[in-house]
């Protein structure tokens, strides 16, 4: 398997930061980690392992991005005005720095994103805020409020990147002809996650306004760990990812 890492000083974000590539061919994939993961948490819970047959015969190429939810979200030493402003650092990073990589790497114009639990948020937020880089968002066993995170501050920036806040506003008919053409949204979680009742209520969201998206729940006992996110992946890129 082709295996490429890639680490840059990022002066969006203060710090250097990794990518790596899993694969040689195919539409990429951007796997964005969990709260306190970075670009290895991939090859940590195995993902590359469970995916291989797609990898090796050039059907998706993953690369794992680093996370900065300990400098953004999870920053509590720092006001909330400035942990927005730390996440849309980091947005303006995976969009100025990270995506014209993957596109300049694997020369597929189609992109698609996924996480596991808070990664889940990038991964439907990314896609929200900018269908036309991303035409796919996979989430699995998510979570889509951030206002948890905010100790009661409230601006427009956070209203912009809670998608519980903004989707049920959105009423452009560009946005919805975009979605509805050339992206897919899925919403993964199982039974016993301890955050189905925020799949739910995202599902519900869009339901409501008629956005399309594709909405799996498995079974107990599927809850919220890696074992099972692993088995659900190459679930999805057989019956979701390869037809897209």
């Amino acid at each position: 398997m082709n295996i490429e890492r890639h680490r840059w000083y990022s002066h969006r974000v203060g710090r250097y930061m990794s990518v790596i590539r899993y694969g040689h061919w195919g539409p990429p994939m951007l796997y964005y980690p969990t709260s306190g993961g970075g670009a290895t948490e991939f090859d940590y819970y195995g993902m590359q392992r469970d995916a291989k047959w797609f990898i090796d015969n050039g059907k998706v190429q993953f690369f794992a991005v680093d996370g900065f939810n300990w400098e953004s979200f999870y920053n509590f030493d720092i006001h909330p005005a400035d942990r927005i402003k730390s996440h849309l650092a980091y947005e303006e990073f995976i969009l100025e720095e990270v995506v014209p990589l993957i596109n300049n790497l694997s020369r597929n114009p189609y992109l698609g994103c996924m996480g596991c639990s808070f990664g889940a948020y990038h991964a439907l937020n990314s896609l929200l805020k900018h269908p036309d880089k991303f035409k796919l968002s996979l989430s699995m066993g998510g979570t889509f409020d951030i206002s948890g995170y905010m100790d009661g501050y409230y601006d427009t920036d956070v209203y912009f990147n809670n998608p519980v806040d903004y989707v049920p506003n959105i009423n452009d008919p560009k946005f919805y002809d975009e979605v509805s053409k050339y992206c897919k949204i899925i919403l993964m979680v199982g039974a016993d996650d301890k955050f189905i009742d925020a799949t739910i209520r995202m599902h519900n969201i869009f339901a409501a306004k008629n956005i399309p998206h594709d909405y799996d729940v498995w079974n107990p006992p599927c809850d919220h760990h890696e074992f099972w996110w692993k088995k659900q992946l190459p679930y999805i890129l057989e019956k979701y990812y390869l037809n897209s």
